[in-house]
C-alpha cells in the first residue's frame, strides 16, 4: 500500500502491507532496484500493517532513480503480492 508522493533518490522509504485474506506469517519481502539488484531481502515474522501493535514499517533508502519492484510472498503458503515503486531523481539546486 503506497500513500506517498514525490519519493526521491536518497529518501528514507517506509513500507507497510495489507493482506486481503488471513494468511499466516512468515513472509519474505524482496525489493529489486531498477538495475536488477536486490536492495532488501528479509523474512518478516509479522506483517507491518501500520496499525497499533503491528511490526514496524519496512524501511530502506533508494540508491537510484527508476522503478523498484516490491515482492512479498508467504513463506509456507500460496499468498503473493507485487508492486512497483517509482523513485524520482534527487533535487539539485
Amino acid at each position: 500500500m503506497c500513500q506517498a508522493t514525490g519519493i526521491r533518490v536518497g529518501d528514507s522509504i517506509k513500507l507497510v502491507f495489507r493482506a486481503l485474506d488471513d494468511s499466516e506469517p512468515p513472509y519474505t519481502v524482496k525489493i529489486i532496484s531498477p538495475e536488477g539488484k536486490v536492495v532488501v531481502e528479509r523474512v518478516l515474522r509479522e506483517l507491518p500493517t501500520g496499525k497499533p501493535q503491528s511490526a514496524p514499517p519496512l524501511s530502506f533508502t533508494a540508491p537510484a532513480e527508476g522503478d523498484y519492484t516490491v515482492e512479498i510472498w508467504q513463506l509456507y503458503g500460496k499468498s503473493r503480492g507485487q508492486a512497483t515503486l517509482r523513485v524520482a531523481a534527487a533535487e539539485t539546486g
